[in-house]
């Protein structure tokens, strides 16, 4: 071990070169460097009845840069993931460089320093990605690269995609970190994700309507709706009221960015049952769409509609996580490519793309997002 490291470029876990693409906070620790899907300092404030550990699972985070080195070795810790209802979840990282399939490695869930190396890098200058787990916190205690390698930041400036939704978003199901359906969107269309996807909430917070309202985007999306049938959160009243009120939050800082709100996919044991709302999941998707076209009948013409059952629905029954009988709610391996390419294509036929050009006039200014940085003393509340 002391050979390969005397060997090999070591790089710090808080290095300015490398690049935390899809995070909104950056926690520090002895040693270590820990992403956040929220503002870590204030999660309370978005998850006052609990759940901020999930906002430390690092779904969607990408660490990026450039090198030349042939192999890459990773110094991390990774903890064990929730109690979850339904087939367990696996810590998995996925490297990826252009042109090439991911490498997915297994990551030991001790919370405690572990380290994988993988070889078989390009060995030209090339971007590296590190998908990091969905459903596991992860804390980056260091990279190495080969002795005498170039090490760069990724500058790379694409369409930001800012994504809100349950755990169906977070990746719940998904194969690896950059095969959820949301990833795959991104990698397929070239666009830089940041996903505040959480589960067991996506409960129209207004927190995080104003955190999506400050953060840089060219496309906005928003799956809502399965988690206020099945928390109840919202009954059929407020829904409506609370969903415009969201929107129109997000509108402050995005006047005229393309928006789509999806209602939920199919769940078949949900669709003609009511839930603690008092709404079944056919009532809740006519919500949605009402909360839509109220927006859009009062101006909002860059904000559109999005059927979830068109992405998701009966016919893809057979490629859910849950057994038949249980409560089928998420997509399984299987379903995260199916789910993504149909996502695309509604999205498509909807006209809603990202903006060109950058952010438009009224919205943030352009340039990418520098997650906020604070300085932890340990490991942070769990959720």
């Amino acid at each position: 071990m002391a050979a390969a490291g005397a060997a090999e470029r070591r790089i710090a876990h808080d290095d300015p070169v490398l690049r935390h693409r899809g995070a909104v906070s950056l926690e520090r620790g002895p040693g270590w460097t820990a992403p956040w899907r929220l503002p870590h300092h204030e999660a309370e404030l978005y998850l006052p009845e609990g759940g901020t550990g999930r906002a430390a699972m690092p779904s969607g985070v990408r660490i990026t840069f450039r090198t030349d080195s042939p192999s890459l070795r990773c110094r991390y810790q990774a903890d064990p993931p929730p109690r979850l209802d339904g087939p367990p979840e696996w810590a998995r990282l996925d490297v990826v460089c252009a042109g090439r399939a991911p490498v997915t490695v297994e990551l030991a869930e001790t919370g405690r320093d572990e380290e994988f190396r993988v070889a078989g890098l390009p060995g030209t200058m090339t971007t590296v990605e590190l998908w990091l787990p969905f459903y596991h916190r992860f804390r980056l205690r260091g990279l190495s690269v080969a002795a005498g390698a170039a090490v760069e930041p990724d500058r790379d400036d694409p369409p930001r995609w800012l994504h809100c939704g349950s755990s169906v978003s977070q990746g719940r199901g998904a194969a690896s970190p950059s095969r959820t359906w949301a990833a795959l969107v991104a990698r397929r269309r070239g666009w830089d994700l940041t996903s505040l996807a959480l589960g067991a909430s996506d409960c129209l917070q207004p927190m995080t309507a104003r955190l999506m309202r400050e953060l840089p985007a060219e496309l906005i999306t928003l799956c809502v709706g399965v988690n206020a049938q099945a928390l109840g959160s919202h009954n059929r009243d407020s829904l409506v009221s609370a969903l415009v009120g969201f929107v129109r939050t997000v509108r402050e800082g995005h006047p005229h960015t393309p928006f789509g709100v999806m209602s939920p996919i199919v769940a078949p044991e949900r669709e003609r049952v009511p839930g603690p709302s008092g709404m079944t999941m056919r009532e809740c998707r006519a919500r949605v769409r009402r909360a839509v076209e109220l927006l859009r009948d009062h101006g909002d013409h860059a904000l559109y509609h999005l059927d979830g059952m068109e992405v998701f629905g009966a016919s893809c029954t057979g490629l859910m996580l849950e057994p038949a009988g249980g409560d089928r709610l998420h997509p399984a391996p299987a379903g995260h490519p199916v789910f993504a390419a149909r996502f695309a294509t509604v999205l498509r036929r909807a006209g809603c793309v990202p903006a060109p050009g950058g952010t438009p006039p009224g919205g943030p200014p352009p340039g990418p997002p520098s997650p906020a940085v604070r300085s932890g003393t340990g490991r942070s509340a769990s959720g």
